[in-house]
C-alpha cells in the first residue's frame, strides 16, 4: 500500500503521493458496459449513451533544457509534477423513417482539470479546469433512400462535432486544451465550433466530404472551408489515396486570414501479396497571398511499417521522415509551415515525442524528424512500445548556429486491464543538440515519467 506522506518533500515526492492516488482510483473503478450503448430502442427511435473518464499523473524534470517554466508571479520553475483528469459523458438519439432517410442528434460533455504545478509547457497552470460543451449536433443519414447509391450514402451533419482527415497531419483537433480548461496532455475536447457543417459522401469505393470547420478561440477561431476526395480500397477500405483543398477564410491570427492548404495523402498496404507491409506519405503546401508576409510553405512526410505476424509478439517496425519547411533568411516571403490543427490518435503521431512534441515550441516547423518505432504484444492485453526521434532545423533560427537539436527517446506500455479499462505509461528523455540548446536556453537533458488510466462505460 501506498504512504507518499512519509516521502521527504522534494519534486518526485508529489509525483509519488500522484501516483498513489492514481492507482488507487484505479482499483476502484467498476466494470460497466462499452461505449455507445443502447438505452432505448422501441419503433423507429434509437437511444444510445457512454461515458469517458481519464486520470494522470505526470512528471517533467529540468523543463525546457533546464531553463524551466516562467509562473504566473514571474519565478520560474524547473521542475513540474502535476495530475489531470477529465470525465466526459455523452448520448445520442436516431430517428429512422423510411419516407426521409434517418434524422440523429447528439451531444458530449466534458469537465477537466489539472493539479499540482502545472504542465511542463506552461500551457495550463495547476487549480485549472471547467466543463465545456465538446459536441453538440444534429444531423441526417440518407438510409436507404437512394438504393443505387447504398445505404447512409450522403450524411451531412450541423453542430460542434469531431473531424479528422486522413490521420490528422494538419485537420484533427479542433479544440486546444489550455488556459482555464485544464487537461492539456489529455486534450479530451475535440469538437469544432458550433457553426460547423460537414456533409460526407460514400459511394464505395469513393469518399468526399465537404466542409465548414471552426476552431476554438484558443486555436485563433479559425473559419475553414473546403473539400476532401479519397479513394478507399482494399480490405475494410483501408487502402486510401486522396486529396484535399482548403480555405481560411477567417482567423484570428494574420498569418493564417486567406490561406490556401493543398495536400495529397496515400495510406495502405500498397505491395501486391505482402499485406505485412504498410506505406504511408503526406504532402501539404500552404500558401497566402492575402497575410502582411506572403506565406510559401510546405510539409510531407513517408513512413514504411512492417509486422512479423509469424514470430512471438507479433513485432511490428516503422520507420518515418517527416520535414517541415521553416522561414528562410533573406527572403520576402515567409516559408515556415504552420501545422494548423494537427491530431494525435496514437503514441508517435504529430506530437512528435511526449517532451519535444508535448512541451517544446512547436515541433511541427522548420524541422527534419526522423522516427523509428518497434512495438510487440508479449500479450492480447499488453504492448510495449519503444520509440526514438532525432531533430534537425532545416533553416538555423535567428541566434542559432547549430542545425542539430536533439534526440528524443520514449518508451510506452499499454495494458488493456478489462474490456473498459486501459493503463498507460511512459518515460522518455530529451537529449539535447547543441541547437536545441541555443534555442531554449537551458542545458540540461529534459526528463519524463507519466501514467494514464482511461475507463469507457
Amino acid at each position: 500500500m501506498c504512504n507518499a506522506s512519509r516521502v521527504a518533500p522534494h519534486p518526485g515526492a508529489r509525483l509519488l503521493k500522484a501516483l498513489c492516488l492514481v492507482s488507487t482510483a484505479l482499483l476502484a473503478l467498476p466494470q460497466a458496459a462499452q461505449a455507445d450503448v443502447t438505452l432505448l430502442e422501441q419503433g423507429n427511435v434509437t437511444v444510445e449513451g457512454g461515458l469517458t473518464a481519464g486520470i494522470a499523473a505526470l512528471s517533467v524534470g529540468s523543463a525546457n533544457l533546464g531553463a524551466g517554466v516562467r509562473k504566473p508571479d514571474g519565478g520560474v520553475q524547473k521542475d513540474r509534477n502535476w495530475t489531470e483528469a477529465f470525465i466526459a459523458p455523452s448520448g445520442k438519439v436516431t430517428v429512422n423513417s423510411d419516407s426521409v432517410g434517418a434524422l440523429y442528434t447528439g451531444f458530449r460533455i466534458v469537465g477537466s482539470g489539472t493539479g499540482g504545478d502545472g504542465d511542463a509547457g506552461g500551457n495550463v497552470q495547476g487549480r485549472q479546469g471547467r466543463f465545456d460543451v465538446d459536441n453538440l449536433f444534429l444531423g441526417w443519414k440518407s438510409g436507404s433512400l437512394f438504393p443505387s447509391l447504398g445505404d447512409n450514402a450522403i450524411d451531412v451533419s450541423v453542430g460542434r462535432q469531431p473531424f479528422t482527415i486522413g490521420d490528422g497531419f494538419i485537420i484533427g483537433d479542433g479544440t486546444f486544451d489550455t488556459g482555464r480548461m485544464g487537461g492539456y496532455w489529455l486534450g479530451p475536447r475535440r469538437g469544432w465550433g458550433l457553426s460547423s457543417v460537414v456533409a460526407r459522401v460514400d459511394v464505395k469505393p469513393v469518399h468526399l466530404d465537404l466542409f465548414r470547420l471552426k476552431s476554438d478561440k484558443n486555436s485563433f477561431s479559425d473559419v475553414i472551408y473546403g473539400g476532401n476526395l479519397e479513394w478507399r480500397g482494399g480490405v475494410d477500405g483501408k487502402l486510401v489515396v486522396g486529396g484535399s483543398y482548403m480555405n481560411i477564410d477567417d482567423s484570428r491570427l494574420a498569418s493564417r486570414k486567406g490561406m490556401d492548404i493543398v495536400s495529397l495523402r496515400a495510406q495502405g498496404a500498397f505491395v501486391p501479396n505482402v499485406p505485412d507491409l504498410s506505406l504511408s506519405a503526406e504532402y501539404v503546401k500552404e500558401r497566402n497571398n492575402r497575410s502582411a508576409t506572403k506565406l510559401d510553405a510546405s510539409a510531407w512526410y513517408g513512413e514504411a511499417a512492417y509486422t512479423l505476424s509469424d514470430l512471438p509478439w507479433t513485432p511490428r517496425l516503422s520507420y518515418r521522415y517527416s520535414s517541415f519547411s521553416g522561414d528562410k533568411s533573406g527572403t520576402a516571403k515567409n516559408e515556415a509551415f504552420d501545422p494548423l490543427h494537427l491530431a494525435f490518435p496514437r503514441w508517435g503521431t504529430w506530437l512528435q515525442g511526449e517532451i519535444a512534441g508535448q512541451y517544446f515550441p512547436n515541433v511541427n516547423s522548420n524541422l527534419s524528424v526522423n522516427n523509428i518505432q518497434i512495438a510487440v504484444q508479449p500479450s492480447e492485453t499488453v504492448t510495449l512500445t519503444g520509440l526514438f526521434y532525432n531533430f534537425r532545423f532545416n533553416e538555423k533560427p535567428t541566434g542559432v548556429t547549430s542545425s542539430t537539436f536533439g534526440n528524443e527517446v520514449n518508451l510506452a506500455v499499454d495494458w488493456q486491464a478489462t474490456p473498459n479499462l486501459l493503463v498507460s505509461g511512459a518515460v522518455g528523455r530529451f537529449f539535447a543538440g547543441e541547437g536545441g540548446r541555443q534555442q531554449l536556453g537551458g542545458r540540461k537533458d529534459t526528463t519524463l515519467a507519466e501514467i494514464t488510466a482511461i475507463v469507457t462505460f
